[in-house]
């Protein structure tokens, strides 16, 4: 069997606890990002009938969960949600997604109401939360996880510290949108100053047993990092640099559609004019993501947001680096901030450049005989001109 730098095991979606060992045919893919579901894809062996009887019996979607581990590093972890096994080859193909997933398939009512009682229409189901960003996004995953009258809401899931209300936000979401709580938190890190949100999973013992849990990491709006900077040095640890350069999406105004219809939808407006000012043409987005949201202030941050990520020239960077030089991959976390470095390279000029990791994922390969990962990083934005 051929020696692979990943491992990979298949655990219960609801406790984390290990169900089995998988025998990895190819090595796996995996993307974990902030912000985002991320996802996995494995392919494993069927070494003959009993192994495949093994096999089938834990690959189910949704009931069982899969992680793939670098050493220590559990890269990504989550749902099974696809299979498809070979006819002509003794393997079969797995799919899935982030914990986050989870929370794309269960609807967003308040905790406490009781489907038996009331319709989902009813106030009862509505759902509202007062304080920092911070707060309402943990409480975003706390309440769907915590249903009083529904059985299954639980998942391994370390929430981080509460925090008291302060009334600074008010987020208000009624039972009838039949909106989920997956869609709402990934809206509230889009906002001005939105939290930063990471379902980052690690392998403990619980009772005597491997477990995989996830923990909940929110920022205010980044994610906490400790520790020495991350340095990458092109030619050495940085082994190359992919630039592309989209103004596809590039705006100076943007337009959020609210709830509504015709003259009465509601709507966000945000606008920056300093490049129109040097002589820039005028260039409107019109965002209808949040056609659901009652809002007007909310709809004005998310218009904010929009052109707080499509407001500047961007440049696509992506990185490949080494996984097992320093800084080792399992030391730092997407959402984090690294140094690059370059000297000659063919676009960038000569200089450090400190930027957000946004996600990270497997290499696609290796340089040489030594494991990569790639860096999907925040847009450079090139200088006002």
């Amino acid at each position: 069997m051929t020696e692979r730098a990943y491992t990979a095991l298949a655990y219960d979606t609801v406790t984390g606890r290990f169900l089995a060992d998988i025998d990895l045919q190819t090595d796996p893919t995996w993307s974990a990002r902030i912000n985002d579901t991320g996802g996995w894809q494995i392919v494993a062996e069927l070494q003959d009938r009993a192994h495949r009887d093994v096999v089938r019996g834990w690959c189910v979607p949704w009931r069982t969960s899969v992680a793939i581990l670098y050493g220590a590093t559990v890269c990504q972890a989550g749902p099974i949600v696809g299979y498809a096994p070979s006819d002509s080859q003794p393997q079969v193909q797995i799919s899935g997604k982030g914990i986050w997933e989870m929370f794309n398939h269960r609807l967003l009512f308040n905790a406490a109401w009781d489907p038996t009682a009331k319709p989902i229409t009813d106030p009862s189901a509505d759902f509202t939360v007062n304080g920092p960003l911070y707060k309402i996004a943990r409480e975003l995953v706390n309440n769907a996880m915590n249903w009083q009258h529904r059985a299954g809401g639980g998942l391994p899931i370390d929430l981080p510290a509460q925090v008291p209300d302060d009334y600074s936000n008010t987020r208000t979401w009624h039972g009838w949108e039949m909106a989920t709580p997956g869609q709402r938190l990934q809206e509230l890190t889009q906002v001005q100053n939105g939290p930063d949100v990471l379902f980052q999973p690690y392998l403990t013992v619980v009772n005597g047993f491997r477990t995989i849990r996830h923990q909940l990491l929110i920022g205010s709006p980044y994610l906490q990092q400790r520790g020495v900077p991350l340095n990458f040095n092109f030619g050495n640890t940085l082994v190359s640099m992919t630039v592309q350069g989209d103004g596809t999406s590039q705006a100076n105004s943007a337009f959020v559609k609210g709830t509504g219809n015709e003259a009465g939808t509601l709507y966000g407006y945000a606008t920056n004019n300093v490049r129109v000012q040097i002589g820039w043409p005028a260039l409107d987005m019109v965002d209808s993501n949040h056609t659901s949201v009652l809002d007007p202030v909310a709809l004005n941050a998310y218009a904010a947001g929009d052109l707080t990520l499509y407001g500047s020239v961007p440049e696509q960077w992506e990185a490949v680096v080494l996984a097992d030089a320093d800084p080792q991959w399992g030391q730092y976390l997407p959402g984090h901030f690294a140094n690059y470095s370059f000297q000659d390279h063919p676009w960038i000029p000569d200089g450090t450049y400190s930027q957000r990791i946004l996600g990270v994922s497997d290499g696609g390969g290796q340089s040489g005989q030594r494991a990569t990962v790639k860096h999907q990083l925040q847009n450079y934005l090139l200088p006002l001109t």
